[in-house]
């Protein structure tokens, strides 16, 4: 499947929860497939015009992306993966998000 690319012109993000490492189910930081980078979720309030929410966005970056809580971002190459699981007969479905970095804003008032 193709990337589904988001575009984050029009929403604002702050950060609501610190990144922390993404951990698989043994409690073991997940690493990228391809890049062999750690994985790292950060929470991020997304708000546009007319809504707002919070999103899980797992971050591929070798070191801890250097952002804070309250902190403004920008998701740089946000996707959408959209997901189906199957478990014990009970299907669940969602939308998880993904970036390859955060990108912090200035918010240096001149």
């Amino acid at each position: 499947m193709g990337r589904l690319l988001l575009d984050t012109s029009r929403v604002s993000y702050e950060v609501s929860v610190n990144p922390v490492p993404k951990l698989d189910q043994n409690g073991q930081q997940k690493f990228d497939r391809e890049t062999k980078h750690p994985m790292w979720t950060v929470h991020l309030y997304a708000l546009s015009e007319n809504s707002g929410e919070v999103i899980n966005v797992t971050v591929v970056s070798p070191t801890l992306p250097p952002v804070t809580v309250r902190q403004p971002v920008v998701p740089v190459d946000l996707e959408a993966l959209p997901w189906v699981n199957d478990r014990d007969g009970k299907v669940r479905s969602g939308v998880a998000f993904r970036a390859s970095a955060l990108k912090a804003l200035d918010t240096a008032v001149a």
